[in-house]
């Protein structure tokens, strides 16, 4: 009877040890946001609206100020939702990649395409493939989200 008892405590006291693991693990991973329309639209919008300006990069920066400034505003207002939505670092830090003037993204093209001018069809045409690969990993982060319950 003994015998039993001890084999018994062992699989609840492995039972319970594994419970705690288990609610361990789960509050040190990190949590991620719902889905959001808006946010998945945002990154939708600003993919076209970015690569349709790049086209335009062969000509002067100038001559596209005003829509650089735009898209520029678009791209903050874009940060700012997803930074300000709980539980979205990992979106979050994907905008501050595509943002950021020392990066590969829309930002670092758009700051070389101020800093020089103009820029060659080659190049334009690499760096809209890296910028569309980078929109889709933000747009695939958003569409992975589980969707919220309605009702």
């Amino acid at each position: 009877m003994t015998k039993y008892s001890s084999t018994q405590h062992f699989l609840r006291s492995t039972i319970a040890i594994l419970l705690i693991s288990i609610a361990s693990l789960q509050a040190c991973a990190p949590s991620i946001s719902l889905f959001s329309e808006t946010a998945y639209q945002q990154a939708v919008e600003l993919k076209i609206l970015s690569l349709q300006l790049m086209d335009h990069a062969s000509e002067p920066f100038e001559n596209h100020r005003d829509d650089i400034r735009v898209l520029r505003h678009e791209l903050l207002k874009a940060y700012e939702f997803a930074k300000g939505r709980p539980d979205n670092e990992f979106t979050t830090e994907q905008w501050e990649i595509m943002m950021d003037p020392e990066q590969y993204m829309i930002g670092g093209f758009l700051n070389r395409w101020e800093q020089q001018g103009t820029l060659s069809e080659s190049f334009i045409a690499e760096a809209k493939v890296t910028i569309a690969e980078g929109f889709d990993t933000i747009i695939g982060l958003e569409s992975g989200k589980i969707r919220p319950r309605r009702g």
